[in-house]
């Protein structure tokens, strides 16, 4: 969540889990020429595969000022830095993030967010797509905890659609709810 009145961001999710990697992230606010220039909140992100960490990528990642001020308007229930990791998830597997780092590049806007705000699926996809990323963790972390925020960054769903999924997988016995928003593989 964003504090009234600041432009920090505070809440971004550590981890980003593909199908068949999981990556540790690291964020931290960028001062760049870029942001000023183009009335950015730049930060620099670096991803590490935890299975290989020859496969590490170091890129910029940037989000509208116009868009962090008027985010509150658009009464999403999501934090904003949850989107933007969102944006970043689509770009490392689409292998574009060369896309995301010059002066010129993509950048989260109000032009463009709500292709990262979430879609429908149907309760049997969401729970294939879950099992699936939680095989991908429990690979390169078996008894590490996953953040409600991580499982959401990973996937394209909605909170209506994530919520009952987590719920189901539950309920089979293949994640453990261990705390508010925190959960682990069994």
């Amino acid at each position: 969540m964003l504090i009234q009145g600041a432009t920090k961001m505070l809440r971004f999710p550590n981890l980003l889990i593909l199908p068949d990697k999981a990556y540790s992230l690291s964020i931290e606010e960028l001062n760049s020429k870029r942001a000023s220039d183009r009335f950015l909140i730049d930060h620099t992100v670096r991803g590490v595969n935890f299975s290989d960490s020859f496969d590490a990528w170091t890129t910029s990642l940037a989000v509208s000022k116009e868009f962090l001020e008027d985010y509150g308007l658009y009464k999403l229930k999501i934090p904003l830095e949850w989107l933007l990791i969102r944006f970043l998830r689509h770009h490392v597997e689409a292998d574009s993030l060369n896309l995301l780092s010059t002066d010129d590049r993509q950048v989260l806007t109000s032009s463009n967010f709500r292709e990262y705000s979430g879609r429908e699926f149907s309760g049997t996809e969401a729970e294939e797509i879950l099992r699936t990323l939680i095989q991908s963790w429990a690979g390169v972390h078996p008894e590490g905890a996953l953040e409600f925020r991580d499982l959401f960054v990973s996937t394209d769903f909605t909170l209506e659609i994530l919520e009952p999924g987590l719920e189901a997988l539950i309920s089979q016995g293949h994640i453990k709810k261990l705390g508010q928003n925190v959960y682990m593989v069994r």
